[in-house]
């Protein structure tokens, strides 16, 4: 294999990348596959890092979990980066479909009533999610406080679990959309319909991925009633913020 120079550090190798300092052996000139290709995967890595972590959330939400934890984190999008992303699309999808919604009712529908709400977090659900990391954090980790895992762990697996939360409010709002394309109206979610649809998705996520990587810690009976009854401390958090933001209102 051909030696080559490294263009950062002046470094001699061989293979793809410097192990001096970790630069790309095949760095080229600035031009549009540079802008089409290489800044969205450095971003990104969407080709493959940022969708395959969404769909084993889905999946198998505790093995992407214990893997990464374990130190198995290539396939993996980072936590941080994966929050962020999720948070930037979930907040355009949501506006994106609360737009259509309005344009159609607007000149096909003008005598339907719009629902307009000025709460911020209504608008940025995402950063609540965000907000409530550190909360959801502190709950499970207090639940298996004597196990392997510490604070900075949990706070972890919380950040890429309240990421795919952001996939329930997407969906809420596109069914709004849909239900505005069928009715003709602007139909607006009950809070107990809302507390529901977020709970049973939120029950999934935290009781798979938990319910994995502390199957071998204790019997089958006990993790279960563990896993129910830090559920049901989470589920009263969260929905205490819910009240506390004004999501929902008694």
């Amino acid at each position: 294999m051909r030696k080559k120079e490294c263009k950062n550090c002046e470094q001699i190798f061989e293979g793809n990348f410097c192990p001096n300092c970790g630069q790309n052996s095949h760095e080229h000139r600035i031009n549009a596959h540079y802008f089409l290709h290489d800044i969205p995967h450095s971003v990104f890595h969407v080709d493959a890092g940022f969708f395959f972590t969404l769909k084993t959330l889905f999946k198998k939400p505790g093995v992407l979990v214990e893997n990464f934890l374990e130190g198995k984190r290539i396939p993996y999008f980072s936590p941080i980066g994966f929050v962020m992303v999720m948070t930037a699309l979930s907040t355009f999808l949501v506006k994106f479909f609360d737009w259509c919604k309005v344009q159609f009712l607007q000149h096909f529908h003008p005598e339907s009533v719009i629902h307009q709400s000025n709460n911020f977090f209504e608008h940025y659900f995402s950063l609540f999610i965000f907000l409530m990391i550190p909360f959801a954090a502190v709950v499970t980790n207090l639940f298996f406080i004597r196990r392997k895992y510490n604070f900075w762990e949990h706070f972890l697996v919380n950040t890429y679990l309240a990421a795919q939360l952001n996939i329930m409010w997407i969906v809420m709002h596109f069914v709004g959309f849909i239900a505005a394309l069928v009715t003709g109206k602007d139909v607006e979610f009950a809070s107990e319909f809302f507390l529901t649809v977020f709970l049973m998705f939120f029950l999934y996520l935290y009781g798979a991925t938990f319910g994995f990587l502390m199957r071998g810690f204790y019997k089958k009976g006990i993790l279960i009633l563990l896993i129910g009854l830090m559920n049901f401390v989470l589920s009263i958090v969260y929905s205490y913020g819910f009240n506390i933001t004004g999501i929902i209102r008694n």
